[in-house]
């Protein structure tokens, strides 16, 4: 494609002011506001319009982490066809839009619940055309940073959306969805503002093809642990949005949320619960825009497997944590690290996935897939547990969860680097038929 020098000039005044790159990033960003802010009023919708419990509000983010996962996989071998793959995007954005918001008019559980599911099984047509869009870029250094910006956007917007959407909640419990559907018409209007990857990375000077296979080499062996620690943290990510704020409910149901270990309960704090599970939300994605901000600018953490280990034993100390406290700083503080592992997990598996440019689409949908489904056994395996043996006891016994996964991860390295890149060969033909 060649543009008259009127509109070169042009394009390239609009490129420096927001370029493409942190378009898409606001893109994510509000779109993930958007699904958060979705998430955060739907467990309060089940309690108080559906008059059901924690465990259909389970049971409901379950159906739509195993559509989303389904949709992502599916989907890959299409969407990494198409000529232009943000086309997809806008169609999961304006399909969860729709959905999504038609759910606080019913009041059948079934009806709320296919709702809920359909919504979020579209948009798992938007997320990896993201990825894909920045992971286009041929040169490393300034790869890592898009994707720096457009981790730090979408994990910003899943903070600032339950934040909001919590209080509005609390004034009418349609707003939240009201506030949904303005953030989608957003997003729609930037995307269909940005070029195709082709016409904007496609004279780019990469690093050179020596550098370029080193990398991929090296990536290709943190792969797939990088892929179970994202499992694991989604299922955490999935059992905190939908199963504590049940807990956290009875808590403040029974005047025993604390601000910190006090013996005598605050009496303003055990009110407004949706609020309050909005300051945990937002807390949760603000240590996950850290983590990407500081990921995206340094390289200190690629191929190691000590940054992965930590990020997830402190998640499985906080996950135990929040099966006891009643202690409000405790559970922000818990909060906090279970976003941070998500930034860790999530970035490693993005970046080392779209290390070969010539697989970025079907790995990025293979990587949400993985989030989808952590999503699955994080919301229906505690739904069950906890009416089972109570919402405290899947949350304590998390650590030994983790630590399973651990040793599955040590083992992958070890039969990596004993076999040399034959896995990666079998994914790669897989994924190029």
């Amino acid at each position: 494609m060649v543009l008259p020098m009127n509109s070169m000039s042009t394009y390239k005044l609009k490129a420096a002011l927001c370029g493409p790159p942190d378009r898409v990033a606001l893109v994510a960003f509000l779109f993930s506001g958007a699904v958060t802010a979705s998430m955060m009023a739907m467990p309060f919708l089940v309690f108080n319009q559906l008059g059901r419990g924690a465990f259909l509000s389970g049971i409901y983010s379950g159906s739509q982490a195993l559509g989303y996962t389904l949709a992502a996989l599916i989907s890959a071998p299409y969407v990494g066809r198409s000529k232009n793959g943000l086309a997809w995007g806008t169609v999961g954005i304006v399909g969860f839009m729709v959905l999504m918001c038609a759910m606080p008019l019913f009041r059948n559980p079934w009806m709320c619940g296919a709702l809920f599911a359909g919504a979020f099984t579209l948009s798992a047509l938007a997320w990896p055309s993201f990825h894909s869009w920045v992971g286009a870029e041929p040169d490393l250094g300034a790869r890592a940073r898009s994707m720096g910006r457009l981790n730090v956007g979408w994990s910003v917007g899943g903070a600032a959306g339950p934040f909001l959407a919590g209080p509005l909640y609390e004034v009418d419990y349609r707003l939240p969805f009201v506030f949904v559907a303005v953030l989608c018409l957003l997003a729609v209007y930037l995307i269909r503002s940005v070029p195709h990857e082709s016409f904007y990375f496609g004279a780019g000077n990469g690093n050179a093809p020596a550098h370029r296979t080193a990398h991929h080499q090296a990536s290709e062996a943190f792969l797939w642990c990088a892929w179970c620690a994202t499992f694991t943290a989604h299922v955490c990510i999935g059992a905190v949005r939908s199963i504590f704020p049940k807990r956290l409910d009875d808590i403040v149901a029974s005047g025993q949320l604390r601000l910190f270990g006090e013996s005598d309960p605050v009496a303003w704090l055990n009110a407004a619960t949706a609020t309050r599970f909005s300051w945990l939300i937002f807390i949760l994605g603000i240590g996950t825009a850290f983590l990407f901000l500081v990921l995206g600018r340094s390289g200190w953490w690629h191929h190691r497997f000590s940054v992965l280990a930590a990020s997830q034993v402190l998640t499985g100390l906080s996950m135990w944590a929040l099966g006891y406290t009643h202690s409000l700083m405790l559970m922000l503080a818990a909060f906090a690290v279970i976003g941070a592992n998500l930034g860790v997990a999530f970035f490693s598996s993005v970046y080392y996935g779209t290390a070969n440019p010539a697989l970025k689409h079907g790995r990025s949908a293979i990587n949400e897939g993985v989030v989808g489904a952590g999503g699955i056994v994080g919301n229906f395996g505690f739904a069950i547990a906890g009416a089972a043996f109570g919402l405290d006891m899947p949350f304590r016994w998390m650590p030994a969860f983790i630590l399973g996964v651990l040793l599955l991860q040590l083992l992958l390295i070890r039969l990596r680097r004993n076999a040399g890149q034959d896995t990666g060969q079998v994914l790669n033909n897989v994924l190029s038929t």
